[in-house]
C-alpha cells in the first residue's frame, strides 16, 4: 500500500510542473488558450499510477485547469514519454504525449465552452479534438457537429458535421453577441 500511494505522489509532482515545456513545436499549454508557463492542475477523486505503462488514469469527476482553460470529464487518461526519452534530453516537464478524456466532457477557454462525448490532446500534433455530439458555444452563438478539431499552435478551430445534424454542421449566430 505504501509503495502505491508512493508512486501516486510521484506522478502528482510529475505532472505539476508539465505544461511549462518548452519543447520545439509547442507553443502553448496543454488546453487551448493556456500558454506553456502556465500550470497544470488536475482535481480528481481517484488517481491511478501505471509505472511500466508511463499512464496515470485520474477518475472521479476530474477536473484539470491550465491557465485559463478548464476540462471537466468523467475519467482522464494520461500517458507520459518513456523515461528513456527523458534521460535522452527531453525534460520531466515535458513528458506528456496523449491525453483522452472520457464524458461527458466540458472544455472552457476564455469566452467559449465546448462540449461532447470525449476529448483527446495529442503532444505531437498539438492539437485537441472533441468528438460526439460537440457544441461549442461563446456569448448566444452556438456551433454545433461531431467533431472539433483545435489546433493549439495556429489557434484555428474546425468543426466537422455527423449524423446527429443530418452530416452538417449547424450554427446559430445572435448578431450583437460575441463574434464566433
Amino acid at each position: 500500500m505504501m509503495r502505491h500511494t508512493a508512486f501516486a505522489v510521484l506522478a502528482a509532482f510529475l505532472l505539476a510542473g508539465v505544461a511549462p515545456a518548452q519543447a520545439a513545436g509547442r507553443s502553448g499549454g496543454i488546453l487551448p488558450g493556456a500558454t506553456a508557463k502556465d500550470p497544470l492542475n488536475i482535481d480528481a477523486g481517484k488517481l491511478d499510477f501505471f509505472d511500466k505503462e508511463q499512464k496515470l488514469v485520474y477518475s472521479g469527476s476530474v477536473i484539470v485547469t491550465n491557465g485559463p482553460s478548464t476540462l471537466k470529464a468523467s475519467k482522464i487518461t494520461i500517458f507520459l514519454e518513456n523515461k528513456g526519452a527523458a534521460a535522452a534530453g527531453a525534460t520531466s516537464n515535458d513528458r506528456v504525449k496523449h491525453i483522452d478524456a472520457d464524458g461527458p466532457v466540458t472544455l472552457v477557454s476564455k469566452d467559449q465552452i465546448g462540449t461532447g462525448d470525449r476529448a483527446s490532446y495529442d503532444k505531437a500534433e498539438n492539437k485537441v479534438y472533441l468528438t460526439g455530439n460537440v457544441t461549442l458555444t461563446q456569448g448566444e452563438n452556438v456551433v454545433k457537429g461531431e467533431r472539433l478539431v483545435y489546433d493549439v499552435t495556429t489557434a484555428i478551430a474546425t468543426v466537422q458535421g455527423g449524423g446527429a445534424q443530418g452530416g452538417r454542421v449547424r450554427s446559430t449566430f445572435t448578431p450583437g453577441s460575441a463574434k464566433p
